[in-house]
């Protein structure tokens, strides 16, 4: 089966890699795909969840299956040394979504230029904001569940150096974490730098607390248990003299069971108001707990991801494994859980061709982070014949025999104070 793509494509991908735009602000992005999707056939609806967008190809009765990518990037400055590098300063696509967006467009166009497209619809829900855990959530609540036709089937990929190009990866059953994101903020009346004694001091509260919230793992959760905390961000603006009258922390916490996630989530907030009174703030007034996201755990039909890893062998020269969970998250499980359907999610991998499964460098979310070239053909490959296999009925089989998961409970956390594997990388 050709890798081969349409002759459009690269330049797509380099454009989009050229010109990076953050969640929510992804709207040169948005327009690039929907012109592209216009032009391929696809009514397109723009604005859904703010920059996101939905492209639908309606060919009669049949299935309806649902493809996903992302529009966003990161905030990072990008040091490939690409000739179509960024040209954003500190935004760059270290995770890949580019990638993702040019191989959904052509995949598409290649399907339906096809001599043998089956009866069906298909539905591009193209997001924005996912490294911000909160674009699924906006598109939903945006009426994205109204505005299309409900699917049988959701699919989605995601590059990943921990695996070499041309090959493919994926899970059965769990296959990537819950996310939950909160964040702490201190706050206290300043001072000068010159008379430590004179007040409470966010900065020394916000590092007593970060150290102490990454021994939660080590120290409160069971070692049979997989979780992760982390404080991926600390933000506290001053100047030489002036203690900083504002501290606020972002903390990140990976989860696979709920009961894990919620004994976390509990005893870090032990941990802020036991910090709070060592520090000289009060909880709940100098200092608040806000809970901001919640993504659920990505949740691969096992039937389904099965005979897709054996249409991707059969159909393409390519291998697709399987590999352990991953603590990296996705929030197109808050999509599959809007729609009420089944879904597969695969990593196609985008190290250098021959070389083995494992943590690789650059990884996804580093400055140099840059798929091989022969990445996007087989991501485009890939993703073609799991939608056309979906179309044809050939992944979910009768529909009286499909499971469908619960409905959307908890997709975004409240806005109140409050094991050992070598799985792909993602971006979130």
């Amino acid at each position: 089966m050709t890798l081969q793509l349409p002759r459009w494509a690269p330049a797509l991908y380099e454009s989009l890699h050229r010109a990076p735009e953050l969640g929510f602000q992804e709207h040169r992005t948005a327009g690039l795909l929907a012109d592209v999707l216009s032009r391929e056939g696809f009514a397109v609806t723009r604005g859904i969840g703010g920059t996101g967008l939905v492209a639908v190809l309606d060919r009669g009765p049949g299935p309806v299956v649902a493809v996903r990518a992302e529009l966003d990037a990161l905030p990072l400055q990008e040091r490939t040394g690409a000739d179509f590098a960024s040209g954003t300063d500190g935004v760059m696509h270290a995770c890949g979504h580019d990638l993702h967006l040019t191989a959904l467009a052509a995949a598409s166009a290649q399907l339906v230029a096809g001599p043998d497209l089956p009866n069906g619809r298909i539905v591009l829900i193209l997001q924005p904001a996912e490294e911000l855990g909160s674009g699924a959530v906006r598109m939903s609540e945006d009426g994205l569940t109204e505005a299309v036709p409900r699917p049988d089937i959701l699919l989605g990929q995601h590059v990943s150096a921990m695996a070499p190009a041309g090959v493919l990866v994926s899970t059965p059953g769990p296959a990537l974490a819950a996310a939950d994101t909160l964040t702490v903020t201190a706050r206290a009346p300043g001072g000068h730098t010159g008379s430590p004694d004179s007040g409470a001091d966010p900065v020394l509260f916000a590092a007593g607390l970060t150290q102490r919230l990454h021994t939660v793992v080590g120290r409160d959760v069971a070692p049979f248990e997989q979780a992760v905390v982390s404080v991926p961000g600390i933000v506290a603006p001053s100047t030489a003299g002036l203690r900083a009258p504002r501290a606020v922390l972002t903390v990140n916490i990976r989860t696979f069971e709920e009961r894990v996630r919620e004994a976390v989530i509990r005893r870090v907030g032990d941990l802020v108001r036991a910090e709070s009174a060592a520090a000289g703030l009060s909880f709940g007034g100098d200092v608040r707990l806000t809970h901001d996201t919640h993504v659920p755990r990505v949740e691969n039909s096992p039937e389904v991801r099965d005979r897709l890893a054996a249409l991707h062998e059969r159909r393409l020269s390519v291998r697709h494994l399987t590999v352990p969970p991953a603590l990296a998250s996705d929030d197109i499980s808050v999509l599959a859980r809007s729609f009420g359907c089944p879904s597969v999610y695969w990593f196609v991998g985008s190290g250098e061709p021959g070389g083995g499964l494992g943590a690789v460098r650059p990884a996804c979310h580093t400055d140099t982070y840059l798929p091989h070239p022969a990445t996007l053909s087989v991501a485009t490959a890939a993703l073609r014949e799991a939608m056309a296999a979906a179309l044809a009925g050939a992944l979910t089989g009768p529909r009286d025999e499909r499971t469908r998961p619960g409905p959307l409970d908890g997709a975004t956390g409240p806005k109140c104070p409050v094991g050992n594997n070598t799985p792909p990388e993602t971006r979130t």
